[in-house]
């Protein structure tokens, strides 16, 4: 009877049904518990928790775990031990804990490893890449979804193969290799189509509209978020709806097509909040911030940016938190308020730090570089932009590396330093056009320019 209930549960889990998968859990770990059968407890409690997490109550899904993998421990389970880990680190991801997730994952990895169990391995690897990635450590997160990729294709694993390229791909866009990781995601979005995963297709054309967002082709990154969000309409999946649909925000706040952006926001904000996924309010909120930052209207961008801020904080999303205080910064910076500017800017920073978001730290501190610049504490401004040049170089961002380099090249062109000047934005050049970033190229041409009129006069 337990056993029947508790497969039945995995089949509603499987088909999202969460609500009957969890009524079929608790049936059965109340007939394992009258029994005494704690292997099938704790299994079943453990099923629970990824239920739970998958519906966004992370700590009904880490009591669970824990309760599991306590159980697991006694009884000498080391297959179940290391399985209810893997789902402990997936739950301290979504919280943003990242030490938690990594060593959760870690354990769950080495365990796995001994026991020669494949698959745990594999899906152990790619937790533990996201823990990388999320943090903005993109070399050691291409490590292990390469390994997870690998072992994945000699199972094989097809559905675990195309998931691990379409995070590879999502690697090398970080890193600002575009064409790689356009490669790797059309792999990944044909894999998908072959084993007739549609939702894994969306998600691989979704990230696939990311790369042509980022080298501004902006047609193209519109067409593939439509083609996903229609995809994801269909299937009634409303979370990646709205997060393509806030994409699309994104697209139309490049093309300054405010209106629209706004319209995309408002939309995901809304749906956000029916969902009651706090998380994707606040982000959407955070965007419309930027879309009034954009118009100068600074008293609506600040008004959505402390909104943002006071939800991350509810929900003890420190990393959210960091990065609505660093956009405060921009709001005040604008505003030609460098006191309050700075005061954002090192609050962000020092956050950033202690959670360990090297990118969100380099972007503050390049927010500190402007404002010293702008106050004209040209030394100081240099020290912060080599400061976050070599932050941008340690994590592989070539493009904010890049940017900073242009940075560098005004404040040197400010202080008449030409030869300087030169060099820099000549070294800007020569990175952007590796990253095919043409439009960026151009605008370095017009510096060049203006740097030889200025030698010339």
């Amino acid at each position: 009877m337990a056993q029947s209930a508790r497969s039945l549960g995995n089949v509603y889990s499987m088909r999202s049904n969460y609500s009957k998968a969890e009524e079929l859990y608790v049936q059965a770990c109340d007939i394992y518990s009258q029994i005494g059968n704690q292997l099938g407890f704790a299994q079943t409690i453990n099923s629970l928790g990824s239920v739970y997490r998958m519906r966004d109550e992370c700590s009904k899904a880490e009591q669970s775990y824990i309760q599991a993998r306590d159980i697991f421990s006694q009884i000498g389970d080391q297959f179940g031990f290391a399985e209810s880990l893997k789902g402990l680190g997936a739950v301290y991801l979504l919280r943003d804990e990242y030490l938690k997730a990594e060593e959760s994952y870690i354990q769950a990895h080495k365990i796995f490893s001994q026991l020669g169990v494949r698959l745990g391995l594999a899906q152990s690897a790619m937790g533990l890449g996201d823990v990388y990635y999320l943090q903005g450590e993109d070399f050691k997160a291409g490590q292990l979804y390469t390994q997870a990729r690998d072992i994945y294709f000699q199972i094989p694993n097809h559905l675990g193969f195309a998931q691990s390229v379409k995070n590879l791909g999502n690697v090398y866009s970080m890193q600002g290799d575009y064409p790689k990781a356009e490669e790797l995601l059309i792999q990944a979005r044909d894999t998908y189509s072959q084993i007739g995963y549609e939702l894994g297709f969306a998600q691989s054309v979704r990230s696939l509209g990311d790369v042509y967002r980022k080298q501004d082709d902006y047609l193209k990154a519109e067409e593939s978020y439509i083609q996903a969000r229609d995809i994801y309409s269909q299937f009634g999946s409303q979370l990646d709806y709205a997060q393509t649909v806030e994409s699309l925000g994104d697209v139309y706040r490049m093309r300054s097509e405010y209106s629209k952006a706004e319209e995309s926001y408002i939309q995901a904000r809304d749906l956000y909040s029916q969902m009651g996924y706090h998380l994707g309010f606040a982000q959407s909120v955070d965007s419309l911030g930027d879309v009034c930052l954009m118009q100068r209207e600074y008293s609506k961008a600040e008004e959505s940016y402390i909104q943002a801020q006071d939800v991350y904080s509810q929900i003890g999303d420190d990393l959210g938190f960091a990065q609505s205080v660093k956009s405060l910064g921009d709001v005040y910076k604008m505003q030609r308020n460098y006191l309050k500017a700075e005061e954002s800017y090192t609050q962000a920073h020092d956050i950033f730090s202690q959670v360990g978001y090297q990118l969100g730290v380099a972007n503050s501190i390049q927010g500190l570089a402007r404002v010293h610049s702008a106050r004209g504490e040209y030394a100081k401004a240099e020290e912060s932009c080599l400061e976050a040049g070599q932050v941008y170089q340690e994590i592989g961002d070539m493009q904010s590396f890049a940017d900073i380099l242009v940075l560098l090249y005004s404040l040197h062109r400010e202080q008449a330093q030409y030869g300087d000047a030169e060099r820099l934005i000549r070294e800007a050049s020569t990175l952007y056009g590796d990253l095919g970033l043409e439009q960026d190229v151009v605008k370095c041409r017009e510096a060049l320019d203006e740097i030889r009129k200025l030698t010339e006069a």
